[in-house]
C-alpha cells in the first residue's frame, strides 16, 4: 500500500472473525480464556520464537482499534510479513491477489504517467478476461461480448493500492464458483478450503501464473514455436498474449514482474511460480508471435445467417456438442448453406437463437470439398 494509507484506521475495517479463522488456519493455536470479548492465539516460529495475540472481538471496547493493530503487527513479526502484506489480505479474506509490477526510472515515487496507468490497467483487467475465457471455453481466439459469467468473475475483482519503489498494480481477486442455477457465486470467508481450491477464483490465478511462467520459459529455451497459440492443453489465447503484450512495454530499461500472494488458508492447486519476471527483452518475441497468429487468422470466415437444422443426441444428459446448418448469403448475394460443430455451450445457445429465429455469426475456417462444412472458433447470437 502507498505510504499515506493510515493502517492504524484500517484496522477497523477488519473483520474480527474473519481474523480469528485466519490465525486458527495458519497454525495459530487458540488459547483458553473466560473473556469472550478478546481471543488470544500462540504461535511457534519456524526458529522457536513463542508470540501471542490478543484479537479484540467487539468494536465497542474503547481501545480497539489499538488493541487490533498490535495484534497485525504482532503477527506479520510472527510470520515474517510486511503490515502492508497482512492488511491487504485481512481487509480482503478469501481472496488471491496478484500483483503486476512496472519497474522502470521514473516510477519510484510510486507514480506513473496517466496514459501508462490506463494501459497497465486496461491490460490487467484483459489478462484476467483471457484467463478466465480460456479455462472456460478453450480457444485460441475469443471473439465478441464474454458471457456473463466472465463479465461478472472480472468485474467482482478489485484494484488495491500500489506501492513505493515501482509502481504495483494489486488485483484482487475474491474466490468465486460457477453454479448450475446461479452462474456465478461468490464464496466466503467459511466456505470450505476444498471448495475456495477448486473454485474459478483458483484456477484463474493459477493459470494466469502458469500461463506467464510457460511463455518466459519457451522464449528462454528459444522455442518460439511454442508460442504461437494452437489447440493442445492448455490452451493459452491469442487474447492473453495481447493482454500480456499490453502490460510488457515495449521501452527498454523496463521490468513487468507478476507476483502471486495466494490466500494463506488454501494451500491447494497454486502454482509453482509465485514470482516471475519479464524484461523488455520479451517484449519482441511475445509480439512476433502475436503477428504470426494474426496472418493464420486471416484465413477464418465470418459468416451472418439463420439456423436452418440442428443435430445432436437425443439424450440431453448425454450431449456434449451438437451440430448446426446455417443459411447464409455470399458475396454475390448467393444462398448458401455451411454445416459447423458447437460445443454444448455454444450448441444451447443455438438451440434459443433457432427457436427465436434470430441471426448468428460464426467465425472459422471452411473445410470439405464442396466448402460446405466449417470448423467452428467463435459462435454468438446477434441481436
Amino acid at each position: 500500500m502507498i505510504y499515506s494509507v493510515n493502517l492504524m484506521d484500517l484496522t477497523e475495517k477488519i473483520n474480527p472473525l474473519s481474523f480469528a479463522k485466519y490465525l486458527k488456519d495458519t497454525g495459530w493455536r487458540q488459547y483458553p480464556s473466560r473473556r469472550t470479548d478478546v481471543k488470544i492465539f500462540q504461535y511457534i516460529a519456524a526458529g522457536g520464537e513463542a508470540f501471542q495475540v490478543m484479537v479484540p472481538m467487539e468494536k465497542m471496547l474503547f481501545d480497539y482499534k489499538n488493541a487490533m493493530y498490535q495484534a497485525v503487527e504482532t503477527v506479520a513479526l510472527a510470520e515474517a510479513k510486511s503490515m502492508d502484506q497482512l492488511m491487504l489480505f485481512l481487509l480482503n479474506p478469501n481472496t488471491d491477489i496478484l500483483k503486476i509490477r512496472l519497474n522502470r526510472k521514473g516510477v519510484e515515487a510510486g507514480n506513473i504517467l496517466f496514459d501508462d496507468a490506463i494501459r497497465v490497467y486496461e491490460s490487467a483487467r484483459k489478462l484476467i478476461a483471457a484467463a478466465t475465457q480460456d479455462i472456460l471455453h478453450p480457444r485460441r481466439y475469443h471473439q465478441g461480448r464474454p458471457e456473463d459469467a466472465v463479465s461478472r468473475f472480472v468485474n467482482n475483482c478489485k484494484f488495491g493500492q500500489t506501492e513505493i519503489g515501482s509502481y504495483v498494480v494489486s488485483i484482487v481477486c475474491p474466490f468465486a464458483e460457477l453454479d448450475e442455477t446461479e452462474g456465478y457465486r461468490q464464496l466466503s470467508i467459511f466456505s470450505e478450503e476444498e471448495q475456495c481450491a477448486n473454485s474459478l477464483t483458483r484456477q484463474v490465478t493459477n493459470r494466469i501464473m502458469t500461463n506467464v511462467s510457460s511463455i518466459k520459459s519457451n522464449i528462454d529455451n528459444g522455442d518460439y514455436g511454442e508460442l504461437v497459440p494452437d489447440e493442445k492443453e492448455p490452451v493459452i489465447s491469442i487474447n492473453f498474449y495481447e493482454a500480456l503484450a499490453g502490460l510488457n512495454p515495449d521501452i527498454e530499461d523496463t521490468d513487468v514482474e507478476f507476483i502471486a500472494q495466494w490466500s494463506p488458508v488454501v494451500k491447494k492447486n497454486r502454482s509453482t511460480s509465485n514470482r516471475i519476471l519479464l524484461s523488455h527483452d520479451y517484449h519482441q518475441p511475445i509480439v512476433s508471435a502475436i503477428e504470426k497468429f494474426r496472418k493464420t487468422a486471416n484465413t477464418k470466415q465470418k459468416i451472418l445467417g439463420r439456423i436452418k437444422r440442428l443435430e445432436s443426441a437425443p439424450d440431453v444428459a448425454k450431449r456434449d456438442k451438437g451440430k448446426i446448418t446455417i443459411v447464409y448469403l455470399d458475396e454475390n448475394d448467393r444462398k448458401r448453406t455451411v454445416t459447423a460443430n458447437l460445443c454444448k455451450r455454444d450448441y444451447d445457445k443455438a438451440i434459443e437463437a433457432h427457436e427465436k429465429g434470430l441471426h448468428v455469426e460464426v467465425v472459422g475456417e471452411i473445410a470439405g470439398k464442396t466448402g460446405n462444412t466449417m470448423n467452428c472458433e467463435f459462435f454468438d447470437i446477434i441481436g
